[in-house]
């Protein structure tokens, strides 16, 4: 009876109806129509603003125009008004103007390499599972060491971003110290109410996150002050170390910045090997943004020394211009990462420490980090590398830099703008009127209302978008370039336009 009624079903299972299924050639002309107008679209972007104007309530009403869908729709209409859509009203940190936080622009062939993974649909779980492409990311996170100058020999992953990664390093850090007990009893033992983490405040957030989601607590960190710099004070962070080993505390990690987002300055970092080695702390460079700032002749010295740290995040999706998400976590020692993450059940292959050292043919990333079913992250990142090489990369990145740099001098020269900061590919800066009072708590205040002013029209008329941060208690237009797009004519339009607003903004508020 069961049988009959299955049978007689207008979808039986012998001619299965897949709505998500799209035929071979509908598939072509799709993918057909949708490559000519996304190169329209990046042809088209440096006329555009680079924030269209659109308010809270145009957003709600086009989203209120999509009814929830019980039923199907052609393929050409949903992916043609998914596209309508966002090249009209989308940010794209691809736009020559677009220098807002650490973002990067987004390669073309990272773009070819994001959707060749999916339509391939291959999994980076296991060797056991999917073994060539296992075996392309293990070759892949050797080329990030290799391009960054960390010793061979060691592993890593790929991940979302460097939040993630941050995480996977403080994670190792705490099996480090405190051993194998640390996955059963977590925090519990008396040992680990002692332990202590070092950063600056101008760590990046993440830092606290992890802090919290391990279990550590933001109350264990020790904010080591910053020099003029804007750098992590070496003489405090030794002293408070031995400070706290004196009180019976155990020191647990130390996170220096190879880039910090408010200002791109790249702490001492082989100063703070050097004390880390000495006090037997485990040390990690986030170097999320900064990272690969190692590639450039005109980055600071500074920045080699993350080749000495026991982990490194580093974030392709910023400096390697990839589309997000892709963040990578490196590490000296790839046991570390197996002892601390791999997991056992029935469902699953056993793992194989020799996989780590040699061949990867047991190897199963899903024991070495927090991820389970894993997107095939590394291939953009592969096939960038190979489009441009090492010597690409280490061009526009010093290109970067150097623009940045350009844009500090133009604004220290300019009679209206006051230069702040040139760290890496950051700028910081503000406009101040020739006949501005400074110094003062009311003129003080006054420049910040005015460049605030001034931040919010550049957003508002989608000319530029920079964003902002305090520099000494004053607020600073903030320029980050990490933007192959980015040329010197836009950078001179952004000064033309700051100028402009300024003046007229200065009236207003007169």
């Amino acid at each position: 009876m069961f049988r009959s009624a299955i049978l007689a079903s207008p979808s039986s299972l012998d001619q299965r109806i897949a709505p998500a299924r799209i035929e071979p050639e509908t598939f072509r002309a799709l993918g057909h129509e949708l490559v000519e107008r996304l190169a329209d679209f990046m042809a088209a972007l440096p006329d555009r603003s680079v924030k269209p104007r659109q308010s809270a309530q145009d957003i709600q009403s086009w989203l209120a125009e999509a009814a929830f869908p019980e039923t199907a729709s052609p393929a050409q209409q949903v992916l043609g008004q998914a596209c309508d859509l966002l090249c009209s009203h989308a940010v794209s940190t691809s736009h020559p103007r677009f220098w807002a936080y650490v973002m990067g622009a987004a390669s073309p062939m990272g773009m070819f390499a994001d959707f060749l993974a999916a339509a391939v649909s291959a999994p980076a779980t296991s060797y056991a599972t999917s073994g060539l492409t296992v075996a392309m990311e293990a070759q892949t996170i050797q080329w990030m060491a290799r391009l960054i100058g960390y010793p061979s020999g060691g592993g890593g992953l790929f991940v979302s971003g460097g939040s993630v990664a941050n995480l996977v390093a403080l994670r190792l850090a705490l099996h480090a110290v405190l051993g194998a007990d640390v996955r059963a009893v977590g925090l519990a033992d008396p040992e680990a109410s002692q332990l202590c983490l070092y950063a600056t405040e101008d760590a990046h957030s993440s830092i606290d996150a992890a802090a919290e989601v391990s279990g550590l607590g933001t109350q264990r960190i020790r904010r080591i002050r910053l020099d003029a710099a804007g750098r992590m004070d070496v003489t405090d962070l030794q002293q408070k170390i031995r400070a706290d080993k004196t009180t019976g505390k155990t020191p647990l990690m130390v996170v220096a910045t190879a880039g910090t987002t408010s200002l791109g300055a790249v702490d001492p970092l082989r100063d703070i090997a050097r004390i880390c080695r000495d006090e037997q702390v485990w040390f990690h460079v986030d170097g999320a943004y900064g990272g690969f700032a190692a590639l450039s002749p005109d980055a600071p010295d500074d920045i080699h020394g993350l080749q000495e740290a026991d982990s490194v995040t580093i974030d392709p999706h910023k400096w390697l211009y990839m589309p997000a998400d892709i963040g990578c976590v490196l590490t000296r020692d790839p046991k570390l990462l197996l002892d601390t993450f791999r997991q056992g059940a029935p469902y699953y292959a056993e793992n194989d420490e020799q996989a780590l050292l040699g061949g990867p043919e047991r190897l199963q990333f899903r024991d070495l980090g927090l991820q389970t079913t894993r997107a095939f992250r590394a291939l953009k990142v592969r096939l960038g590398l190979q489009l441009v090489g090492r010597s690409g990369y280490r061009q526009m990145i010093t290109d970067d830099i150097r623009l940045a740099r350009k844009l500090h001098e133009i604004a220290g020269s300019h009679p209206e703008l006051e230069a702040f900061t040139h760290h890496l590919s950051i700028t910081t800066f503000r406009y101040r009127p020739a006949n501005s009072v400074s110094g003062t708590a009311e003129g003080e205040a006054r420049l910040d209302r005015l460049n605030h002013a001034i931040l919010d029209e550049l957003h508002r008329c989608g000319i530029a978008y920079p964003s902002h941060t305090t520099v000494r208690g004053k607020f600073a237009l903030r320029v980050c370039i990490v933007n192959f797009n980015t040329s010197l004519a836009d950078l001179e339009d952004l000064v033309r336009h700051v100028t402009d607003i300024g003046r007229a903004v200065s009236r207003d508020l007169a």
